[in-house]
């Protein structure tokens, strides 16, 4: 509680304390509208067509770290460092922007094509098809922009107006088991909504000009490592749902996916932390960094840990509550094992979310996700094939626990920091 209350003390304290109200505003919409929208989902499509929609929506994320390309973090620590700095400002902004949009479309291409070659996916080809809007919504939301300038409250604003419209057309129309394609539909109206009206919004600070060749090569090239480690990152924190859809069925996706989402929800409780802090630690000292991820780490502990508790006392009830389904709720324990890595999560986040992008150490954080991410698909594909339920369980717990352990080895093993350039 120390850094906080250091932290109140300055200007910039407060402009923080803002940013992180904004985005657990936004953790609040991420969490608690899920939880209102699944269970419905859930008993009015049933596992097999929820874990269909839930398929199609994993496939989607793990395009989108195609079109997003790294610059969540590269672009966001510009941006902070020249917010003072219109015209450069400008320019980034620009090219970012292009180039996300042109690779929507590149992907988009190569998406069409899978879906049309393989028939597992050709038979639910307009599931899929509608679920790629939410890529083309999130390309054209310059949330980066926003975290960048520290002006949260617009991401906060509008990234719960997504929610709420495809959440309230969903309760509207979406009746019956048949109309599971409505899902997807309605998810990438909001998005698109939202995306377009973000970026309109963003253009109050920003100009659009013709993006520069040069400076499209540089992000593209400063971007690489941080691409590499958010398709590590997807490999555990999105291809889970897919991998077990792909090996074990619709029916045991949906099952697992309700577990994911709640899971999910709670390290949504760590990421406002993360956001509202990184751009005031990228222009701190080193030795400033260290001392605050230290002081941080132990109230990211208390957090994760009230969690576990509340889970491992009321889980088969909060499961009933939500779902009253005896297929997922036969899964009880799962569900308890699956929430413990809720601590080694949070604990992983401080440095891969937090310090290693701070310092711009892009590659020994794509190292270590690498690792995480190869590591969890290999005993993930071997676990769920055995044991479809408790083997993805097992392969999430000690995915996330291998990722903390590599993490904090790396930062206590500097005896001598180094920043790293821009």
């Amino acid at each position: 509680m120390s850094i906080l209350k250091s932290i109140k003390e300055n200007a910039a304290g407060r402009k923080m304390a803002g940013n992180y109200v904004s985005l657990l505003f936004i953790q609040a919409a991420n969490i608690l509208l899920p939880l209102i929208l699944l269970p419905y989902l859930v008993r009015t499509l049933g596992v097999e067509k929820y874990g269909l929609v839930l398929l199609a929506q994993s496939f989607c994320t793990i395009l989108y770290v195609f079109v997003e390309f790294g610059f969540n973090l590269s672009a966001t620590r510009r941006i902070s460092i020249l917010k003072d700095n219109d015209t450069e400002r400008s320019q980034v902004f620009s090219a970012v922007i292009s180039i996300k949009l042109l690779l929507a479309v590149a992907v988009a291409v190569v998406y069409a094509i899978i879906i049309l070659t393989f028939p597992r996916f050709r038979l639910e080809w307009e599931v899929y098809a509608l679920s790629y809007g939410v890529v083309v919504g999130q390309a054209l939301f310059p949330d980066w922009f926003f975290q960048g300038i520290e002006k949260m409250q617009f991401i906060a604003i509008l990234n719960v107006l997504a929610k709420i419209i495809f959440t309230a057309l969903i309760f509207i129309f979406v009746r019956e088991v048949g109309d599971y394609s409505n899902v997807p539909l309605f998810t990438s109206i909001g998005f698109l909504i939202a995306g377009t009206i973000s970026f309109i919004i963003s253009l109050k600070f920003v100009k659009l000009i013709k993006p520069s060749k040069k400076m499209m090569g540089e992000l593209m090239t400063e971007s690489k490592s941080i691409f590499v480690s958010n398709i590590a990152a997807r490999l555990f924190n999105s291809a889970n749902v897919f991998i077990v859809g792909m090996i074990a069925g619709d029916a045991i996706a949906g099952i697992y996916g309700s577990f994911e989402r709640i899971f999910m929800a709670a390290k949504g409780f760590f990421s406002p932390i993360m956001q509202a802090v990184f751009p005031w630690l990228s222009i701190q000292d080193e030795a400033k960094r260290r001392a605050s991820i230290r002081k941080m780490a132990p109230f990211i502990i208390l957090l994760a840990s009230v969690f576990v508790i509340i889970i491992l006392i009321f889980g088969e009830d909060i499961l009933q509550l939500l779902f009253d389904d005896p297929a997922i709720t036969a899964y009880t324990t799962a569900f308890k094992i699956l929430c413990t890595a809720t601590v080694f999560a949070g604990l992983n986040m401080l440095i891969l979310t937090l310090y290693l992008p701070a310092v711009g150490a892009y590659v020994k954080r794509m190292n270590i996700l690498l690792i995480g991410g190869v590591f969890n698909v290999l005993l993930a594909c071997l676990l769920v094939s055995i044991w479809p339920i408790y083997g993805i369980v097992i392969a999430v717990v000690f995915t996330e626990l291998a990722l903390a352990l590599l993490s904090w080895v790396y930062f206590f093993k500097q005896s001598k920091p180094q920043t790293y350039a821009v």
